[in-house]
């Protein structure tokens, strides 16, 4: 079910794609766009059995040069970890909404269709959480905490005010799930690999 999901969104982008090209190259510079997504979330910080699901989200992208945009979303999407700091391998599960803050650059392959690049930081407030730690094992971590947020993508503009893109992120090093010591440099945190496809406009005439 959810793999059909995502294929009906696909062949919607592809038929606007199709019905709606556009051959004049597009300078979105000044503009604001909004929009949705979709894709699947892989959480790499819990063992396979648990690793995939689907995400979503909206997005608001302003363009302050031709190949140059900050965007900001809200997002949903499962999450978890396992604690390594004792032999029963306990584990954490939940759900967020995320807040990732991006720049984002582009760089145009062909006519309207361009690669891009982003680096950005997002903001999480747990939503659900779901701890299987063995008796004693501290719990109360915080569920507001801040990830790192790096990406890479494509983007093609159907039309002057349309585009339609696909891109793949990951979210990491946000906070640490055990009590291992101070010593340990990368934090025991919940980690996620999302890969979206998503459709942006902007309504402005």
């Amino acid at each position: 079910m959810k793999n059909k999901i995502l294929i009906l969104v696909v062949l919607s982008l592809l038929s606007n794609k199709i019905i709606s090209q556009t051959s004049e190259i597009v300078n979105p510079k000044g503009k604001w766009f909004f929009g949705a997504e979709i894709g699947l979330n892989s959480i790499t910080s819990v063992h396979s059995s648990r690793t995939t699901s689907i995400q979503g989200g909206f997005l608001t992208e302003y363009y302050f040069a031709k190949n140059w945009s900050v965007n900001g979303r809200i997002k949903y999407f499962e999450t978890g970890v396992i604690n390594k700091n004792n032999l029963a391998n306990g584990f954490f599960e939940g759900a967020v909404i995320s807040v990732p803050l991006n720049i984002i650059w582009k760089y145009r392959i062909v006519n309207n269709f361009s690669g891009n690049l982003n680096l950005g930081i997002s903001l999480n407030q747990e939503i659900e959480s779901n701890y299987y730690y063995p008796p004693n094992e501290k719990t109360d971590y915080s569920k507001f905490y801040g990830s790192f947020n790096p990406g890479i993508g494509f983007n093609y503009f159907i039309s002057k005010n349309t585009a339609v893109y696909m891109s793949y992120e990951v979210y990491v090093l946000g906070n640490d799930r055990d009590d291992a010591d101070w010593l340990q440099i990368v934090p025991n945190s919940p980690n996620n690999n999302l890969f979206n496809i998503g459709i942006k406009h902007n309504f402005k005439k």
